[in-house]
């Protein structure tokens, strides 16, 4: 009977799998799963009881795992072999999953490593504040967590930032990348000089007057381009610092 409602289930899968191609749905035996041997993804005894217990009370998973289909007919899970064993150790006969067939060793590795480093962070505010509108004890334990996960934590109201009210411009120099890389050096070096010298000041400018500043000497040097005049400027800086230091080794 279980042999005849996997293949009924698989059946109906066939019309959708078509919209989602090269990705598919199957309806497979728990014997036809196949787990990595090398998992960098681990799970406390603990919580994986805890799992067991939710996928015995649900009787189904509520996160598709992620398989290869190999060419013997198994499903290596990629990932979810934690949700799959647990299923197992909780008697489903059948698992709903989404799988890929027809990839190399190296994309198979990529799809292993990205699903278990490419995950979100909880926002602990907002999970503790979920988690206290749980009323059951039963729903909280589901759950897998518990107030030791919010240890002297306080929910606090943070004020709302409105985009309007702040003021944000943006200017774009393009280089290429050997002059980008000269650029970079010299800012560097600029970031690194001695305020407090009597000849050497750097003067933060606000935006508009930077604008007005280089529009400025673009008029004085005729220059079209923003990008030609901010490097002329940095030219000019760069000579200073030159003479400066040849000043510095002659008078010493």
């Amino acid at each position: 009977m279980a042999k005849e409602n996997t293949e009924i289930v698989n059946k109906k899968l066939s019309e959708v799998n078509k919209l989602i191609e090269p990705y598919q749905l199957a309806y497979v035996e728990f014997d036809d799963c196949v787990f990595l041997e090398r998992n960098a993804h681990y799970m406390d005894k603990e919580v994986f009881e805890q799992l067991v217990d939710n996928v015995a009370e649900d009787k189904f998973l509520s996160q598709l795992p992620f398989a290869l289909k190999r060419d013997d007919g198994k499903f290596l899970i990629m990932s979810g072999n934690h949700r799959v064993k647990a299923a197992g150790k909780a008697g489903l006969e059948n698992i709903l999953l989404l799988y890929v067939s027809d990839i190399d060793k190296d994309k198979q590795l990529a799809y292993q490593l990205s699903h278990n480093a490419l995950v979100g962070k909880d926002d602990v505010a907002i999970l503790k504040e979920l988690y206290s509108e749980l009323e059951s004890l039963e729903e909280k334990k589901y759950s897998g967590l518990s107030e030791l996960n919010f240890p002297d934590f306080d929910i606090t109201t943070l004020p709302t930032i409105n985009e309007k009210d702040i003021e944000l411009h943006e200017i774009k120099f393009l280089f290429t990348p050997a002059r980008a890389e000269k650029v970079k050096v010299l800012l560097d070096v600029l970031e690194k000089q001695n305020l407090e010298e009597e000849n050497c000041r750097i003067i933060h400018l606000p935006f508009k007057e930077f604008i007005r500043e280089l529009t400025e000497f673009k008029k004085q040097m005729k220059i079209k381009s923003s990008t030609v005049a901010f490097l002329k400027m940095l030219d000019i800086v760069q000579t200073y610092l030159e003479n400066e230091k040849d000043n510095e080794d002659k008078g010493s």
